[in-house]
This record gives structure tokens, sequence and C-alpha cells, in this order.
């Protein structure tokens, strides 16, 4: 039988994703647009040499300065890419990407990407219940846009992390499929980044749990590497994996897809059944590597853009672009140097003069200056360049002097005048060529001897961030096993990150500050994993006690109360859960509330009789103040469903049904729909309603026939068949 306290039906208040603020702020200028770019390809220039901070304030900088300019979401779009990307910290990356999403925002395609991520970091939190509903939102609100397959992605791993099997494949089902013969698009993959594998076939529906599917890389340059995908859950016809690529000579079955510039991977799966009835054929799909240019005018280390060039000294030129690492020797690309000098007021006013007339030069809505759309340079000489691949791989440099005065074939100039790096990207992660620019001055006199200098602390910090990424890695190659039921490779992974997170803990404190903080939460997040709740909950307590004002406190404190609940020490749950909801900024109010009633409900359910209606009173109070005080959160829906049990329990059969309809048909990404199902099935027939409960119990069995209570299901509809219904 089923125990009525354990039923879930998630019922999502219909509020809007992103309040509108009744303060508009106005367009800015075309003036303010130009700036603001030139700004925001500054910071996209930091980024590509590794300087990320200062990537970072310069992102900043263009939604400050620019507040009324469009550029301004770009802006928070990149801030929170890397946010979410490189540094993992999935609240403040939400905030950007929400700032990005708003009504005001005329590019939608921005907008549908701003929404998918926003969706995107709750997924990462570990709130698949708001992230179902941003990723239905995506869908309803922009159906023609990529985003929609990204969005039903998400949505298929949700469900599959909660164990929703039926809901996971349903999902992914409509995700485009990477190997296909339907689809003969050729796929491209950045050098250095990960390669990503799907594949879709019904007969992985008969896999023994546990079993791999083998996909097969291989690369015009001769690398071939054996990637193991893992099928998604239960009856799964998807199955899903990835392998990093490097850029190097090929090294076969090695772990890594070495590759070439411009190389293509081949990767083949043997189809042991296909639908036409044959029989190992080959699924193949192409993928093209290709490398995203980068042009700079550096000082003689090559690590700083040179703020300035010196006449008579050398010009140091470097590109970065994986597509012309063709070979094992040295290649090299060709690129141009254009040297330009001011407009005098004469020609500007010429210029003027013979746009207005050709209609080339038209007034904006602003009552901008037409000046300003005149580009104030002129080139005065073009030099061509050939650079060479150094060491490292995709990486090409040239030292070249620069002379005073105007010989043909030379680089030369005059202090004053601006020198521009320019090279063409022909091949890159977009559907066409890319102009890649780099600019300085012309000035006279000695910037100083150029220096490199490096303090200890700062190599050392740099190495302990490195091991400190590779334990999370680690964590999460750990808890991908666990998923799939691999204990023994998840918990050989949770000690491999666990070694190198206490391996680097006493350096750690040494240096103190933020990287401590970040050890700290990889260690408790590894003890939590491995069911060390005594060492999960110590170390969330030094957390706490070291860093009271970390972005991980609520975080820490939820985790303290998951181990109090499991413990069975609900009264010490209950105080850490209900300080959560006190948090006056974090996202995890809600999730406190919920186990709160939790709690008071495992608690009633344990308890005698006389005592356990006061405490399923506590715990339907508790529900209810889920969606009157967090509406926003993802658990709504979990607590309107521990109510409609409530009212089952009551024998208030019609309001339950009224609950069991609302889900059915607004929130498809229900907890626990199939015990959704059968209730609905019992307060049906409780009302003599017993054709509709027949269904309901058919819908069940149809719907989930995976779920503990199918066969339960199958029973009744036995016994109603019999009695005519």
């Amino acid at each position: 039988m089923i125990n009525l306290n354990r039923l879930f039906i998630p019922l999502l208040l219909a509020l809007p994703l992103f309040a509108q603020s009744p303060k508009t702020i106005e367009r800015g200028s075309i003036i303010e647009d130009r700036a603001a770019r030139k700004l925001l390809q500054a910071g996209d220039s930091r980024l590509e040499v590794g300087e990320n901070e200062k990537a970072l304030e310069i992102w900043d900088s263009v939604v400050e300065r620019y507040p009324r300019s469009q550029i301004r979401f770009e802006a928070h779009l990149r801030l929170a890419d890397h946010l979410l990307k490189e540094i993992k910290d999935f609240d403040k990356a939400r905030l950007h990407y929400e700032a990005a999403a708003v009504e005001t925002n005329e590019d939608d395609e921005k907008r549908a990407y701003a929404f998918l991520n926003t969706g995107a970091c709750f997924y990462e939190a570990g709130n698949y219940g708001k992230c179902f509903s941003i990723m239905r939102d995506v869908i309803e609100q922009f159906p023609t846009s990529p985003e929609v397959n990204e969005a039903y992605y998400y949505i298929g791993l949700g469900h599959f992390k909660l164990g929703h099997f039926s809901r996971a494949i349903e999902a992914l089902e409509k995700v485009g499929t990477a190997l296909s013969n339907k689809d003969k698009q050729i796929e491209k993959v950045e050098a250095g980044k990960r390669l990503y594998v799907k594949i879709d076939d019904q007969d992985f529906a008969i896999l023994e749990p546990g079993s791999q599917i083998k996909v097969i890389c291989r690369t015009k340059s001769g690398d071939e590497e054996t990637i193991l995908c893992d099928p998604v859950g239960r009856n799964a016809r998807i199955a899903l994996g990835r392998i990093p690529t490097k850029l190097n000579k090929a090294t076969p079955n090695n772990g890594t897809l070495e590759v070439r510039g411009g190389d293509h991977i081949k990767v083949t799966y043997i189809d042991a059944h296909t639908a036409e009835k044959g029989f190992n054929e080959k699924r193949l799909k192409e993928v093209v590597v290709v490398g995203n240019g980068v042009a700079r005018i550096t000082d003689g280390s090559y690590q700083r853009d040179l703020p300035a060039a010196v006449l008579g000294k050398h010009l140091h030129l470097q590109i970065i672009d994986a597509d012309h690492d063709t070979s094992e020797g040295a290649d090299k690309v060709e690129a141009t140097i254009q040297i330009f000098r001011r407009k005098t007021p004469d020609e500007i006013d010429d210029e003027l003069a013979k746009g207005v007339a050709s209609g080339e030069l038209v007034e904006g809505p602003e009552g901008e200056d037409l000046k300003s759309q005149i580009d104030p340079l002129l080139m005065i000489r073009s030099v061509p360049v050939s650079l060479l691949e150094q060491e490292q791989k995709g990486t090409f440099r040239l030292a070249i002097p620069l002379r005073i005065g105007t010989a043909e074939g030379t680089l030369t100039g005059e202090s004053g005048q601006t020198i521009r790096l320019i090279y063409r990207d022909e091949q890159n992660l977009t559907d066409s060529a890319a102009i890649r620019t780099s600019e300085t001055k012309i000035i006279e006199g000695n910037l100083g001897e150029v220096r490199v200098t490096r303090t200890d602390i700062s190599d050392e910090e740099l190495r302990l961030k490195t091991q400190l990424q590779t334990a999370s890695a680690l964590t999460e190659v750990g808890n991908h096993y666990k998923e799939f039921g691999l204990n023994d490779k998840a918990d050989l992974k949770y000690t491999e990150a666990l070694d190198v997170c206490e391996e680097i803990l006493v350096e750690a404190r040494k240096v103190g500050g933020k990287l401590l903080e970040e050890t700290y939460v990889q260690l408790w997040r590894i003890y939590f994993a491995m069911d060390k709740l005594d060492l999960a909950l110590g170390m969330s307590r030094r957390l706490l006690n070291e860093f009271p004002s970390s972005s991980f406190v609520d975080e820490a404190m939820l985790q303290q109360a998951h181990v109090e609940r499991k413990r069975e020490n609900f009264p010490r749950a209950i105080s850490l859960y209900s300080a959560i909801t006190k948090l006056p900024t974090s996202p995890l109010r809600g999730e406190g509330q919920f186990y709160t009633g939790d709690c008071y409900e495992s608690m009633a359910l344990k308890a005698n009789l006389g005592q356990s209606s006061p405490l399923f009173e506590k715990a339907f109070l508790a529900y209810q103040k889920v969606y009157e005080q967090f509406p926003d959160s993802g658990r709504v829906g979990d607590a309107v469903a521990k109510m409609a049990a409530f009212y089952y329990q009551k024998e208030d059969y019609t309001r339950a049904i009224d609950v069991f309809e609302n889900v059915l048909s607004d929130h498809p990404d229900a907890n626990f729909l199939d015990v959704i199902l059968f209730n609905y099935g019992r307060c049906l027939y409780k009302l003599e309603r017993k054709p509709e409960a027949r269904r309901r119990f058919e819908q069940l069995i149809n719907d989930y026939p995976e779920s503990e209570i199918a066969s339960e299901a199958n029973k009744i509809v036995g016994a109603l068949k019999k009695a005519g219904f």
C-alpha cells in the first residue's frame, strides 16, 4: 500500500519569471552604443589573453557607465558566462542573466540565451524545480530559437537526477540527435574544448544496467579514441558521452583526442539493429576542429598589451589561432599592419558633405552629431606580415622594428599615428569569417625596460587554484558515476578528490582568503557526497566560523540541516532550516521552509496517534508558508502537493482533485507524477467516478511502466474491468 503522506504534487503559481521595474530606462544613443561596444571589445581582448580579472572589471564598467545602452546586455552576458562556466558562482551569474533577459533588451536571440542560462544556473545549483519552470518558459516564449533544444536537454537531465526516468527520456527525445542519418549538418568543436556525443537508439532499452555504448572518434591527422557513452536512466534510448580535445601530435588511445587546425573528426557508432531491419550499420557524424583567433600587439614578454609603440624599437605581434597549426613544424599565419593618422578638420568636412549628399549619412533619432559617424582616422600605409608558430601550439609571433620615415614595404610611422594589426579569422565557431584587430599609438621616447615579475605567492595561488579545480572536476565525475549506480567508481573519484583537497589544505591556510574558503566548501561537498556526515558537518561549521559573511553560508547551513535530518535529529534540523529562511538575500529560503515542513511530517509519521495530529498541522502550515512567503521558490509545487495529501487524509476528495487536475494540466515537471495519478484515481473511486478512475490508473501504467506502483495500478484496472467500468 502507498503511504499517502509521501505524496508530492507540484503546483507552481502563475507568476512572471522576471518582474519588470516600473521605471523604464530610456534607450541610449548611437554614440553611447559605440563607446560601450569599444569597451566591451577591450574586455574581450583581456579575456582572450588570460587577464580574466581585468576583463570582468571592464565589462562591469560597461554596465555602470552606459546604463541606457543596449550593449550593456552583452556585458551582462559576458559576466554571467564567465561566472557560470569558469568561476562556478551560480548565484552571481544568475543575476546577470536575469538582467539581460528583461523586455527592454531588443535582441530576442540574446534574451532567449539569457533565459536559458538563468535556468542553467538553477540546474547547477541543484534547484531543479525552478530550473524546470524557466526552461518551460524558454520553450513557450522562444519556440523557434535554438535554445529550445537546450531547454529540453536541461529538463531531461534534471528529471534524470531526480530519478524521473520516463520524463527524462520524454524530454531528451526532443533534443537534436548527434548521430543520425537524417542530419547531415557539419558540426564544429573548438580545439582544446570537450567534444560531446549523444546517440538516440531504441535498442538501448534492452541493455543490462551498467552497460555502456562505444563510439569511435577518428581524426584526419591520425588519432583514434573510444568514448564510452552512458545510457540515460532505465529503459533508456539515449546515451551521452564526452572526451577532451587537445592541439597536439596524435597519440591514439590515450583518452584525449589530439587534433590539428582544420582537422576533421569522424564520430562513428555501430547500430546493431536499425529501424530498417539492417544489422551493424555505421552511424556517422563529422565534426570540424576550429579555433577562435586572437590578435595582439604586446610588450617584449608577450604578456601585456602594449600601451604605446616607441619609434626605433621592436613591435611584438601575436596571433593565437588553432586553425593554422597544421603540421609538426613551425607553421605561419599572414596578417596586415596598417598605419593611420588623424584626419584634418577640412578632410572631415569634405567627407561629411559627400556623405550627406549621397545619403550615406543620416541624422539619428537622438539628434546625433553627423561628424561622430565619420571615422577620424585615415589609413596611410599597409604592410603584410608573416608570424611564425612557437613551441606553444597555435601561437604565432613576430618582432618587427618600427622605424621613422615613409619607406614602402617597411614598418614606418611618426609620433601620434596609430598602428593596427589586422587578422582575418576565416574559420571559427561562428558561421562566417571574423576580423580580429589590435591597435596602439606611436610615441617618441622610451617606455622603459620590459620586466615580467611574479611573486611566489601568485605562483603558489595559481597552483593551488588549479588543484582545487582538479578536485572539483573529480567530484563531478564521482557524482556522474553515482547517478548511474556505479558506486565503486564514484567512491574512487571521491577519494582522489579528497586526496587532492587534503594535500592543499595546509598551504591554503597559509594563503587564506577566498582560496581557503573555497577549499572548505569543496571539502564538505566531498564529505557529504561520500556520506561522511560527521566530517561534512565539521567542515561546514568551520566555514561558518571562519567566514561568517561567505556567500556559501546558506549552502553550508542547508547541508548541516540535511545531515541532522538524515540522522533524524529533527529539532536541530528545523532550527537550521528556519535560520536559512531568515537570510534576506539567500535563494535557498524556500528550500529551508519546505524542509521545515518535511521534518514536522517525518516526526508526525513516527509519533503515536495522539501526538501525530498537531505535528501534521505544523507540517501543513510550514508547506503553506512556502507559496505564501517564497512564491519564486522551486519548492512551491512540492509544498502544495503535500497539502493535497493532507486534504486526502481529511477525506476532502473534491479539494484534492482540484489540485491534481491543475498539476497534470499545467505542470508536466511535477514530482512523483506516478503517485499523483495513483491517488487521483483513488479520489475519483471514492467519489464513485469509477470510469474516470480507471483512465487515471491506465495513464499511470502507460506513462510510468517502471514505477513501483504500476503493478498495483494494474491490479485495480483489472478489478474495474471485471466490474464493468
